[in-house]
């Protein structure tokens, strides 16, 4: 009889891939033995490699790409890595075990393996690669044959200041770091690197919008400037922005450690046109709460849809040494109008389940209307250096999304 090794990280939800190259996503993942292909160790983790495993059956590669094998990360106690190797060549290779089945389970916490300690989603770590890699930086490769020309290095025109997107995902919307035009040191306008260029270019500044070129945890929170934007002051979209059904958004906002020692909240970044009827979005953190995302959207004449964070958004209850300056947001929302919230490490930490009930209040279905980024609205207020937001205008996935996450985190986040 076979035998099989069963990885669980989370519960099978809306979130579940059967791809991914952060581990994200790919919540459940069986595989036989024989297709074992190695197995190697750092500290407290052992890592398991499988030939002949993966989604695709061919893939055109460029020079110096590769993928990866389909692999999964498991934990252990410090020390215990060569133990728990072996327990698993002794299940492959004897006749005589209790299962057929090597379970590792960080739902319910637990594995028939006794070496193995799985009690968090971080114990087991499935990957099925949806993309390759480039050899020489290890780095996911979004580059495509489909395209391409000598000017664009065979399609690779989805890259935007630093974060390459990948074919079909090129926002509508983005702004970054690169495009705020300055005098006096504030923000005069702000120039659309997207898809839809000139026609959400921003040329109108409410109040006073400093551009913060002091970079470090102790100035404005990120690796790069940003524009600080007060509770009194935004930009101006020329026109507003409207998504119907899915979408994705995404934005890098920093905070000083002083500035989150004196006020650890954000507010509502995103806001409409109008406080009611089809103008109204509000979006996306609590500007009362720090343990709570909060959405309005268009025609919504009920409550905010609620969503709790697993723990606060600002994360001010840590030592200054220990503080995140640089925060990261990826939010979906899907074809069933499920919202789904991804942080800095590209997972998934909460989620709004669909409500499209036309006699409920709290909708998740209505129109996400953009025309302020900060307090054009006046009724909430949000404060933050805000150093790139974008909208893609359909459900780039969770494994894109998560990605898209920690590619961000991995420019915008500070050392010093």
């Amino acid at each position: 009889m076979k035998k099989f090794f069963l990885f669980k990280r989370r519960d099978v939800n809306i979130t579940s891939t059967t791809t991914s190259d952060t581990g994200e996503g790919l919540d459940i993942l069986a595989v036989s033995v024989d297709h074992l292909a190695f197995m190697t160790a750092s500290s407290g983790r052992v890592n398991i490699v499988f030939n002949d495993a993966t989604i695709y059956e061919e893939s055109n590669l460029f020079d110096g790409e590769s993928f990866k094998k389909t692999s999964v990360t498991v934990a252990c106690e410090a020390g215990g890595e060569a133990a728990l190797i072996d327990s698993i060549m002794d299940f492959i290779s004897s006749d005589r075990v209790k299962t057929n089945v090597m379970r590792f389970d960080a739902v319910e916490g637990r594995t028939n393996v006794k070496e193995a300690k799985i009690e968090a989603l971080t114990d087991v770590v499935s990957e099925v690669r949806q993309l390759p890699v480039v050899r020489t930086t290890q780095k996911v490769s979004k580059r495509t044959f489909i395209g391409g020309t000598d000017g664009t290095a065979f399609g690779t025109g989805a890259t935007i200041a630093g974060i390459e997107f990948g074919d079909g995902n090129v926002p509508e919307i983005d702004y970054n770091e690169d495009g705020f035009a300055t005098s006096a040191g504030n923000v005069t306008a702000c120039t659309n690197s997207g898809s839809g260029s000139t026609t959400y270019d921003i040329s109108t500044i409410g109040g006073t919008i400093p551009l913060d070129t002091s970079t470090g945890r102790s100035n404005n929170g990120l690796a790069t400037q940003a524009a600080d934007i007060g509770t009194s002051a935004y930009f101006d979209l020329p026109d507003s922005y409207t998504a119907e059904k899915e979408f994705t958004m995404y934005c890098v906002i920093g905070r000083s450690t002083s500035d989150i020692q004196s006020n650890p909240k954000l507010g509502f970044l995103v806001q409409g046109s109008a406080t009611a009827g089809q103008g109204l979005t509000y979006a996306f953190v609590d500007p009362l709460d720090n343990n709570n995302f909060k959405f309005k959207f268009g025609g919504e004449k009920g409550g905010f849809v609620t969503v709790p964070s697993p723990s606060p958004i600002i994360t001010s209850d840590v030592p200054v040494e220990e503080m995140k300056t640089c925060y990261v947001f990826v939010i979906r929302r899907d074809e069933e109008s499920n919202i789904i919230i991804y942080d800095n490490s590209g997972t998934a930490i909460a989620i709004a389940a669909s409500n499209t009930d036309e006699n409920s209040f709290s909708r998740t279905d209505g129109n996400f209307v953009l025309r302020h980024l900060g307090n054009g609205l006046s009724e909430y207020k949000f404060q933050g250096n805000l150093a790139r937001f974008g909208v893609i205008s359909r459900d780039i996935g969770s494994a894109a999304a998560s990605q898209l996450a920690i590619d961000l985190d991995n420019k915008y986040k500070t050392n010093r």
